[in-house]
């Protein structure tokens, strides 16, 4: 039986790096390609576009430092500032937030309300977020949540994404 063949990773990323050179863009590519500087997670996009995120469950698909930066255009119309993008990131990095309880935290803030700026499917999302974290009642809801299979927005995800930070799987992308 014929042994499979592998793709050459080095072939891959010298390929990803010509197109990223192709498109103008600037920065590393490799397994980490990320550049930390003062605390802050910064990705490279490499020239790729943007994501066009219209609905609370685009965002669970960003990676972390494009998904805070994406809230804050979305909801506060602005770029983040280098102390709210850093401690969102902290706050999401050791579990005391979700992607969701951010987005509704930074909708329900004074900034937020001014702007009135809505994303579909937060308002639903958020108030299910805050509840799992009620003891007793809050366990039992994401339990039945899972069991419905409810869409992903609408289930408990603080075990998953802090465990997903926790492990770095979001600085390999």
């Amino acid at each position: 039986m014929p042994t499979p063949t592998l793709p050459d990773i080095d072939h891959i990323l010298n390929a990803i790096r010509a197109e990223a050179k192709a498109r103008g863009a600037t920065g590393r590519v490799g397994a980490y390609s990320t550049a930390i500087s003062g605390g802050t997670v910064h990705m490279a996009s490499f020239g790729l576009p943007r994501l066009d995120v219209r609905h609370v469950a685009d965002f669970l698909a960003l990676p972390l430092d494009e998904f805070i930066t994406e809230a804050y255009r979305q909801l506060l119309g602005r770029e983040p500032d280098a102390s709210g993008l850093a401690n969102y990131q902290r706050y999401m990095l050791r579990g005391r937030f979700t992607r969701v309880e951010v987005l509704g935290l930074l909708w329900l803030s004074p900034e937020g309300r001014r702007r009135g700026n809505r994303v579909p499917g937060l308002a639903l999302a958020f108030f299910l977020a805050v509840f799992y974290r009620l003891p007793l009642a809050g366990p039992v809801a994401a339990f039945a949540a899972r069991a419905l299979r409810l869409p992903a927005h609408w289930q408990d995800r603080s075990h998953l994404e802090s465990a997903s930070l926790a492990s770095g799987a979001w600085m390999k992308r």
